[in-house]
């Protein structure tokens, strides 16, 4: 990664705002955002210093994505960006790909993930610009600003912004995205607080499941702590395995499925033949007769067929 020189400029520290989950906002004042499947990272770009990139949790990224830092340092400073590293594929970001980079930290393994999976960060918000903090200005100022920086260039883009919540929705939906941030035209950035000015709404999938095994909850194992699912496979109709689900489900209706898959035990696995559940050794886990079927929400099948952020819908009738 190039430096930018010895001296050292001091910028605010910002911790990112967030959004609320809530339906599709109606009535004026709203813009909408591609939602990205990636990491978030507040990008640090002093006029002579070193960039840096931070996650939410402190995190560097700044070595794990020299590509990105590389990019920043050709960008005039100083300023604080809020954006997004993700990794595309096929035109659409691929949190598996990122997954593959954000914990290489060794030169040699960083050096393979830029070659192999190249990073780009989307910058949204323009937080700070020159001696100047942006945060007491409003949304519909900033973005002005960070539209006319001219940042576009190989892994750094501003993304688009749609004057209509809905078409963004319907266009984000179409392309394949996560989903959409909803911002009010008017509001101002809260560091490090959830903020109902700002909403998000992704595109879940459901998928048709049928449950294979389960875990008992504690403490007297009367409830369903988590249930493994797959799809029927031909000739035989063995599952395959894509999965666990462990979110959706109130406390009654673990108790009835707990009640449920107890009458269906069997002693061997419905799964096809070697297939991994990803348990622990000694864990308790009950194998059932493939009979009770399920519907699952989820964000997308990861590359190795899981899905990924399942939440429990419901048994099927």
């Amino acid at each position: 990664m190039s430096a930018r020189g010895s001296a050292r400029v001091r910028l605010p520290h910002i911790e990112p705002m967030l959004a609320t989950a809530s339906p599709l906002p109606s009535g004026s004042g709203w813009v909408g955002e591609v939602k990205w499947d990636g990491a978030r990272a507040v990008a640090y770009v002093p006029e002579a210093a070193p960039v840096r990139l931070l996650g939410r949790s402190g995190v560097d990224f700044t070595g794990r994505f020299p590509e990105v830092a590389d990019a920043l340092t050709e960008v005039r400073g100083p300023l604080v960006l809020d954006g997004e590293l993700v990794v595309m594929r096929s035109g659409i970001p691929s949190f598996a790909a990122l997954q593959g980079r954000i914990h290489r930290t060794r030169p040699q393994a960083v050096r393979a993930g830029v070659a192999a999976a190249p990073a780009l960060y989307v910058a949204f918000d323009l937080l700070h610009t020159g001696e100047r903090s942006l945060l007491n200005e409003p949304y519909a100022r900033w973005r002005d600003l960070l539209e006319n920086l001219a940042l576009e260039r190989p892994h750094l883009r501003v993304p688009p912004l749609w004057d209509s919540v809905t078409e963004a929705y319907g266009w984000t939906r179409e392309h394949r995205l996560e989903g959409v941030v909803a911002k009010r035209l008017n509001s101002l950035y809260r560091p490090g607080t959830r903020s109902r000015d700002w909403t998000k709404i992704k595109h879940l999938r459901v998928a048709d499941v049928v449950i294979g095994a389960w875990l008992p909850g504690e403490p007297a194992g009367d409830t369903v702590r988590a249930v493994f699912v797959g799809v029927p496979t031909p000739p035989d109709g063995r599952l395959l395995f894509v999965g666990s689900v462990s979110s959706g489900m109130v406390t009654a209706e673990k108790r009835a499925l707990a009640a449920a898959l107890r009458r269906l035990t069997v002693p061997v696995s419905p799964f096809t033949t070697g297939a991994s559940l990803g348990l622990p050794r000694g864990t308790e886990v009950h194998f059932v007769r493939p009979e009770l079927h399920a519907e699952v929400e989820f964000l997308e099948l990861t590359d190795n067929g899981r899905l990924r952020q399942p939440v429990w819908r419901g048994l099927r009738s």
